[in-house]
């Protein structure tokens, strides 16, 4: 690895002090593999033009091309430098080569919008959070501001909800505040699970609301 390493700076300080030189491609294919795209495709872009001639730069430049996305341009390249040397076994090679780069930049690309997805979902989540605050205050004023009228009978029928339970700190303090303390007991001790650094936090809300319920205040 150190002997590579020194023959890469070597190659780069010949070319450094002599740009004309042919070695050119080869700086460009160091500086490749070093992630220095576009540094590399100026080395290339003007190396052909004082050897234009030369095939290997064609299909390094095509390389180089690959990764900043242009695949068509990368193809052309490919054939350009093959023309000098009629192989379809070396076209063949460098084709594939591409493939593999433009999968790899695809790969990449849905690795980054998961993240993204990711992201969206979390404030999502925050935004449900949000929701959930201001119904639990709309709650707790209208039970306050409620009065029933007297000898109704009339009972107001909740659907029950079939999906996945939701478990917040926000949904406890909703049940608390309609005294469904069992309800926010059972969400209090899932959530000491789901954030065991607030379990004192936790604890301490589910003795509070047992203490109520022993009292019969309920």
């Amino acid at each position: 690895m150190i002997k590579k390493n020194f023959t890469n700076d070597k190659i780069k300080l010949i070319y450094e002090f002599n740009p004309s030189s042919p070695l050119f491609a080869r700086v460009a294919s160091i500086l490749i593999e070093e992630g220095s795209i576009l540094e590399a495709i100026k080395i290339l872009e003007n190396g052909t033009k004082q050897y234009p001639d030369y095939p290997s730069a064609y299909f390094i430049l095509a390389i180089a091309k690959a990764y900043t996305g242009n695949e068509k341009e990368a193809i052309e390249l490919i054939n350009k430098g093959n023309s000098f040397i009629n192989s379809n076994e070396t076209r063949e090679h460098y084709i594939q080569v591409i493939k593999e780069i433009v999968e790899e930049r695809d790969s990449l690309k849905d690795v980054k919008k998961k993240a993204i997805w990711e992201e969206e979902k979390s404030s999502y989540v925050d935004s449900i959070e949000d929701r959930l605050e201001v119904l639990a205050e709309q709650l707790s004023k209208a039970r306050i501001n409620y009065v029933p009228e007297i000898d109704s009978q009339t009972e107001i029928e909740i659907p029950e909800y079939k999906g996945k339970k939701i478990i917040s700190e926000t949904l406890a303090k909703i049940y608390e505040s309609q005294k469904n303390y069992k309800e926010a007991i059972s969400i209090y001790k899932e959530l000491i699970k789901i954030h065991p650094e607030k379990t004192d936090y936790y604890k301490n809300k589910i003795k509070e609301i047992s203490e109520i319920i022993d009292t019969g205040l309920v």
